[in-house]
């Protein structure tokens, strides 16, 4: 007889004689036979390595050097968040792994302003935020099933409120993006009053490996 428990739910639903013989295993043969089961599958993952890490654009703040060189020299200070007078600046969240606890702009939640003075780049004291660099963060895509004007109703929000000039034109009410000129500030975006936004920022090609 034996005093190991038996599996009550094995029985209750069928699996009795498998219960019964799991039961009876000594305790070292249930251990062998889970390290067998376990380099099996390390074995098997050996011959299927994970897949290629992928990689996301990060929306960095104005001035932001190269995504490599960013996450080497950003010391996660927060000093450029602290400097932004309009809050646009947030801290990255853990879903961007590495570029965790970084600078970037969200803006759905507020966009950047483009202040003449880029208070945030004075802030950065790593460097990583220059005026040496480009202000261009991204650009800005219209998708004109979604967009009011594009579907015959009147709406030049984000031209009204665009900060930069000459960045939207609108063509015979319908605004269409100048990608020479969009810094990919996300004003358009965070002031689309479409159901479905209709402004999608596109970040510089600064990635960060997620």
């Amino acid at each position: 007889m034996t005093d190991r428990p038996l599996d009550r739910r094995a029985l209750l639903t069928g699996g009795w004689a498998k219960a019964l013989i799991r039961a009876a295993l000594p305790v070292t043969d249930r251990i062998d036979a889970a390290a067998s089961r376990f380099s099996a599958e390390s074995a098997q993952a050996d011959r299927h390595p994970k897949k290629p890490v992928r990689e996301i654009p990060v929306h960095r703040p104005p001035g932001a050097v190269a995504e490599k060189d960013f996450l080497a020299g950003c010391t996660r200070c927060s000093d450029c968040i602290r400097a932004c007078p309009h809050q646009a600046i947030v801290v990255a969240p853990a879903r961007f792994r590495q570029a965790a606890g970084t600078p970037m702009i969200d803006p759905g939640t507020s966009p950047c302003l483009m202040c003449v003075d880029t208070p945030c780049i004075s802030a950065c004291r790593p460097g990583v935020l220059s005026r040496e660099r480009s202000l261009v963060m991204g650009v800005a895509k219209i998708a004109p099933l979604d967009c009011l004007a594009h579907q015959g109703t009147t709406c030049t929000s984000c031209s009204e409120r665009c900060p930069v000039p000459h960045a939207i034109v609108l063509d015979r009410g319908r605004p269409r993006i100048a990608a020479d000129a969009c810094t990919g500030c996300g004003v358009c975006h965070h002031v689309c009053p479409a159901p479905r936004n209709a402004v999608m920022i596109m970040p510089s090609t600064r990635t960060a490996h997620v």
